[in-house]
């Protein structure tokens, strides 16, 4: 029998809804009881109200009473906070409470009445319980949202300390919550964030089907004739590619080309964040139009019902692939998927048997299960960050030990080894007489510039894109290098031209000239999962029952499936040799393999630039 909630809390959350959805039901007895709780259901499937109806439900007389917060929403970007805030301030201000956030562009506990529920990230969740922030000490459960994206990451290793120090700072044990879309294994994705903890799943099962179409498109009119094709069926299409330079140049392809008219937008990181939201709000309100997205829009950022999902190029795994397509068609029975083979992505074979392996991995269920990884860089940050929570005195090593309870790669002796290095690069100092660590000179001037709290990739120093006097974008630094004043280029799907190089900024007015240079983002490109791999090396054994395109693609394809067959064995290593004698190798193992002179490894062109999945993996 499912609790009843609170029926100010259910109008504030549920008013507007017919009924529940399964996942909605599902969760709310394992929430109000207290459980730490993972919900696993599609995009749009209403997961945020799942757990915040119930949280509210089972908190609200202690939100009510406390002086700081008591629900505490992490998120994985700034953009997806400042989102979630529109979403759901109307419920909790109809309650009488306060929602807020707490990231690098907003903070909202610098009002005199804290919030109730507070909206912050990682990095932000960090900065907090290093500055010992009052307003936490009253917080009783934790929302993880998107919680698939920082699996097995570094950034995901330190949310998972955090939750531990976040422990210590309240005094209680919160309540834990995980969101997610797509996770394989549920027990795995709690052994990484709450090692030692039992975790309630809740699953929606109400999955729609996939009806997807793989079409190649070997040149930029074909893509133009593709897209004025759909646009009398679909009046809104959101295209994923896998890279910026991407977004860029399908965007000035498209625009002013098709049905679509100038309604054809572009999102990726690059763009500055206001003009991000300008496109998130036009694309939404817009009754017809396409936009081009990279990963930015994988998340659930609202930006209304997608008619149709097309994918340039295959994402680098099934978790990419589901995120993206469950992003439309969330008024149909079915979701509606385009796959399109580019020039742009290598061979059309090889591409085509790469999505092919994707659908036949999400029909089947056959889902890779990613044990969680040792990892120890975020280890390192999280001493320092800890020390320097007690202002840099010093701790002893078992108490900085205590901090990975229930992960069995960082011992004591493990973290007496990470001490000392960081004793020797200076960022620690080390007591005479006793085994205690305290901060050092580095970690004093890591703080003061800002930089201990994260655990983000290092990229090259970006500089401003601007126009009239107003920033459109940040482009990295070695673009300074490539332009000149009246060089043409292309970025967020608009022709530029330049106007003045500075060493900090780009100055670009519009331009209606044609082609135009790409701008560098630099990169190596989605990687591709060893899982999808071994998925296209069954699929040229066993051979594919209905291949998802057209009759006369289809042969093709099924053609030189039967060719490669005979190369081809589960329990071998594929080897095929030229008319020149050459041996050709589908190893799997990428650049690892191709330094040695006298072997040609297929994995350039059909294979993995990476190699094979161990059982278990380190990441430092």
């Amino acid at each position: 029998m499912v609790t009843m909630l609170a029926s100010d809390v259910g109008r504030a959350f549920y008013g507007a809804f017919r009924d529940l959805r399964s996942a909605q039901r599902g969760a709310i007895d394992p929430v109000v009881a207290g459980r730490d709780v993972l919900v696993l259901a599609g995009t749009g499937s209403g997961k945020t109200e799942a757990v915040l109806a119930p949280l509210v439900h089972r908190w609200l007389p202690a939100m009510r009473r406390a002086s700081g917060c008591t629900v505490l929403y992490v998120t994985p970007t700034r953009a997806l906070a400042n989102d979630l805030l529109r979403r759901i301030e109307p419920a909790i201000e109809s309650l009488g409470l306060i929602v807020g956030v707490r990231h690098g562009e907003r903070n909202d506990l610098g009002r005199a009445q804290k919030p109730a529920v507070l909206i912050t990230t990682p990095e932000s969740l960090d900065v907090l319980l290093t500055t010992q922030e009052d307003a936490l000490r009253s917080v009783r459960a934790v929302v993880l949202d998107e919680i698939h994206l920082i699996y097995n990451t570094q950034r995901g290793f330190q949310l998972g300390v955090l939750l531990g120090r976040l422990d210590r700072h309240t005094g209680v044990p919160c309540q834990v919550v995980g969101l997610s879309a797509t996770v394989a294994t549920p027990t795995d994705i709690w052994e990484f964030f709450r090692p030692g903890r039992e975790v309630f799943t809740v699953r929606d099962e109400q999955s729609k089907p996939l009806d997807a179409l793989i079409r190649e498109v070997p040149s930029d009119q074909a893509l133009i004739d593709l897209i004025n094709g759909l646009s009398g069926a679909c009046s809104k299409i959101l295209v994923f590619a896998n890279a910026r330079r991407e977004c860029d140049r399908l965007g000035a392809i498209l625009r002013g080309e098709t049905g679509f008219g100038e309604s054809v937008f572009v999102h990726h990181s690059s763009l500055d964040r206001d003009v991000r939201l300008e496109v998130e709000r036009r694309f939404q309100r817009a009754t017809k139009a396409v936009c081009v997205a990279t990963s930015t829009l994988e998340l659930g950022i609202d930006i209304g019902d997608i008619d149709l999902v097309a994918l340039y190029g295959h994402p680098g795994g099934w978790e990419s692939f589901l995120q993206r397509v469950g992003r439309g068609n969330r008024r149909s029975a079915k979701t509606n998927v385009a796959c399109l083979v580019s020039p742009d992505h290598g061979a059309p074979f090889r591409s085509t048997l790469a999505f092919e392996a994707l659908l036949s991995q999400v029909r089947s269920g056959r889902l890779e299960r990613e044990r969680p990884l040792d990892i120890f860089g975020a280890a390192a940050q999280q001493v320092v960050s800890t020390i320097l929570e007690g202002n840099g005195a010093y701790q002893r090593a078992s108490d900085l030990a205590e901090l990975f309870t229930g992960r069995p790669h960082l011992v004591l002796g493990v973290v007496e080894s990470i001490l000392e290095e960081l004793t020797e690069s200076r960022h620690l100092v080390r007591h005479q007489f006793l085994n205690r660590f305290g901060a050092g000179e580095e970690a004093h001037r890591l703080r003061d510039l800002r930089l201990v709290w994260g655990n983000f990739p290092v990229r090259s120093r970006d500089v401003r894109l601007m126009t009239g006097g107003r920033q459109i974008g940040n482009v990295p630094v070695m673009n300074l290098m490539r332009l000149s004043a009246g060089t043409l280029v292309r970025f967020a799907g608009r022709q530029w031209r330049v106007r003045r190089i500075c060493p900090d900024h780009i100055d670009v007015e519009p331009s209606r000239g044609g082609g135009g240079v790409e701008i560098s983002y630099g990169g190596s490109g989605a990687r591709m999962d060893p899982a999808i791999l071994e998925e296209m090396l069954r699929l040229i054994e066993g051979g594919i029952e209905a291949p998802s395109m057209g009759p006369d693609a289809s042969r093709r394809f099924v053609t030189a499936m039967q060719r490669m067959r005979c190369h081809v064995s589960w329990d071998r290593l594929p080897v095929a040799r030229d008319d020149q004698g050459h041996y050709y190798y589908f190893t799997f193992g990428g650049r690892l393999l191709r330094a040695y002179p006298k072997t040609r490894d297929l994995s350039r062109s059909v294979g993995s630039s990476r190699p094979a999945r161990a059982p278990r993996r380190v990441a430092r």
